[in-house]
Parts: structure tokens; C-alpha cells; sequence
């Protein structure tokens, strides 16, 4: 079971940083509502980025990117700005649903978009002809209203061909800006006090290595951080250490946890092939000892949404890269810092 406040504290150690990133945090710290001595630790070091353009779709791991008000972005290509749906209902399209979608991929350079999968013939298109086409439609994610601009016949083609085998007519949208302006979607059974009004629809989730080692070593057949569709790995923290993270700062960027991470079926959809496990793994093994267990309003909403990760907000954006040193304010040392 998972307590409100995870493993210890360990040593804190001090962090010297640019003049530059010393004037960023200033300012942060000025817009900030707690105005906060926080004690800081190092705790490891950067050692994956992975951008997730399309919804569902196979991820895209990166040296360095920009952390963005709405996520990880490298050039062009941007976190969650294509989202696939269906033609007859426009209804938004997860793994969760056709578990194939995982098995996607989508390239972005310059202006040239290629998207395809394993042992298929890709299709490309160049970005700047659909936005001039201009061909808006709506669709829906989780109650949330969003619009895009729509890619045309080949691509819709494709996906429907390879993601519903024919069964579903899908088409794929590019949000462009839109998905910038999405707010957050806050949960209607819980309100978590370090989410803010003014937070985007950031795909923010940070993990350690040694807490998907722990997973790992419990399963008969071990999980790539894929499954779980994580933005920046670890490299150094203890196991499950993420628990305690209240804000995190790498370089001049500054992250605020907003929430543990709740775990779904989609981590059950193997990305290499596109099906879903048939004991419901990784997901039975976390259930058994990765559920929380207070507070009890939240314990009953997660009862079978084992915890994987946090999902972070960004308070600071600015550049990333691998290597670069993690440094973490936690709720044990900082009480006034709690997240749920």
C-alpha cells in the first residue's frame, strides 16, 4: 500500500546555479502564492525525454527539448498536437479502445509529417497544405471540447485501415495551437491543493528507473517505460522516491507536482504489438502494491488505479536535456508542500 507521504529523506545537499536560472527562479518565486524557504535535494539525473505527438501513438525520445506551459516540444513537434478520432461521431480515440493506435508513429520535420507503423507502407503529408485546406472539426477528450484541423483522405485511410482494421472510419487531427489553450482537466471528485485555474493540459509525468526496475522484478515479463507513457525518467532516486516530490527543478525549469499518478488499462496494451495482456499486466502486479490507501475519499475513487509516476505541472519553462542534474523540494521535509 502506498501512505500519503512515501520513503525517507536522505541528505540534502546544496545546489549552485547561473545567474540566469537564479533571475528565472526569482521571479517565480515572486509570482508565486507561497512565498517559501523550501529545502532542496539532489536526487539524480535526467536520463530519458520522450515526446508523445499523437495521442496514444508511440512516443519520440529526444536528447533535449523545451519544457513548455503544455508540454515537452523539439522544434515542431510538439507533445499530444495530433489526436486521432472517429468520422461518424468524432469521438477522441485512445489505446485504451484500439489497442493498435500504441503501435503508431508520427514524425514530424520541417514541414513534413510521416506516419506509420512497423512492417507497413508509411504515409506523409506536408503540414502546411492541411493548415491551408483549413478543414476544422471538433472532438471530444474527457468531457473537454477541442478542435483540429484535419489531415485528408490518405492518412485517414491509413489509420483506419491499420488501427481499426476497417471495422471504425478514423480520421486524424492536428490541434496546432488549440492544445495549447486547453486547460487542465481537474477530477470532479477530489481537489488537489497544488493545482491551479491556470494550469494547461501539460502531459507532464515523471518517473525513476529504479521504480520501474522494482515493477520489474515482480513480473514474469518486464515493461519498458512505454507503457506508462512517461515524459522524463530519473536516473538515481531511490524507488518509488517520486512519491515525495513536491516541485522539482531541473536546470532553470521548475515543475510542481499536482497529483500522484493513477494508472489505467492502457498500460496493459503491449506497444510492439498493439494487444492487450490477458492477466491485465502490469497493472494487476501494481494493484498489489502500489494502491493508496488514504485519504479515504481518494482511496475509494482509486481502488483499482494502482499509482505509477506523477503528473506535474510547470511553474518555470525553459530547456532540458539528458544529464542534466534533478533537484527536488519533498513533502516529508516540507510539509507545508502537500499534494493530496
Amino acid at each position: 500500500m502506498v501512505t500519503k507521504t512515501a520513503v525517507g529523506v536522505g541528505v540534502s545537499v546544496g545546489v549552485s546555479v547561473g545567474v540566469g536560472a537564479v533571475a528565472v527562479w526569482w521571479v517565480w518565486r515572486q509570482r508565486s502564492a507561497q512565498h517559501l524557504q523550501f529545502m532542496w535535494e539532489e536526487v539524480g539525473e535526467v536520463s530519458e525525454l520522450t515526446i508523445y505527438p499523437l495521442k496514444s501513438g508511440r512516443g519520440v525520445s529526444v536528447n533535449s527539448a523545451q519544457a513548455t506551459s503544455y508540454g515537452l516540444a523539439h522544434g515542431k513537434l510538439e507533445d499530444r498536437s495530433f489526436l486521432v478520432m472517429t468520422e461518424d461521431d468524432n469521438r477522441a480515440v485512445s489505446g485504451r479502445q484500439m489497442g493498435r493506435l500504441t503501435m503508431v508513429s508520427l514524425t514530424l520535420e520541417d514541414d513534413l509529417v510521416t506516419i506509420g507503423a512497423q512492417g507497413v507502407q508509411s504515409v506523409k503529408f506536408r503540414l502546411k497544405v492541411v493548415l491551408k485546406e483549413h478543414k476544422v472539426f471538433h472532438s471530444k477528450v474527457w468531457k473537454q471540447h477541442v478542435s483540429g484541423v484535419d489531415c485528408g483522405e490518405e492518412v485517414a485511410s491509413f489509420l483506419t485501415q491499420f488501427v481499426s482494421e476497417g471495422r471504425t472510419r478514423l480520421r486524424l487531427l492536428y490541434r496546432g495551437d488549440v492544445v495549447k489553450d486547453r486547460p487542465a482537466r481537474r477530477l470532479d471528485y477530489y481537489d488537489f491543493p497544488k493545482s491551479l485555474d491556470s494550469d494547461k493540459n501539460s502531459a507532464y509525468v515523471i518517473a525513476s528507473e529504479s521504480s520501474l526496475a522494482v515493477l520489474n522484478s515482480r513480473l514474469s515479463e518486464p515493461v519498458t517505460m512505454g507503457q506508462f507513457r512517461t515524459n522524463i525518467v530519473v536516473r538515481g532516486a531511490p524507488p518509488s522516491d517520486e512519491d515525495d516530490w513536491a516541485y522539482v527543478k531541473i536546470g532553470c525549469v521548475v515543475f510542481r507536482t499536482v497529483k500522484p499518478c493513477q494508472r489505467c488499462l492502457l498500460t496493459t496494451v503491449d506497444p510492439i504489438t498493439g494487444k492487450r495482456h490477458p492477466k491485465q499486466e502490469p497493472l494487476n502486479t501494481l494493484r498489489s502494491f502500489r494502491t493508496i490507501s488514504e485519504p479515504a475519499k481518494l482511496a475509494k475513487a482509486w481502488a483499482t488505479s494502482p499509482l505509477f509516476g506523477i503528473n506535474m505541472a510547470i511553474d518555470v519553462t525553459g530547456p532540458l536535456a539528458v544529464g542534466d542534474k534533478v533537484i527536488v523540494a519533498r513533502t516529508s521535509s516540507n510539509p507545508e508542500l502537500t499534494v493530496f
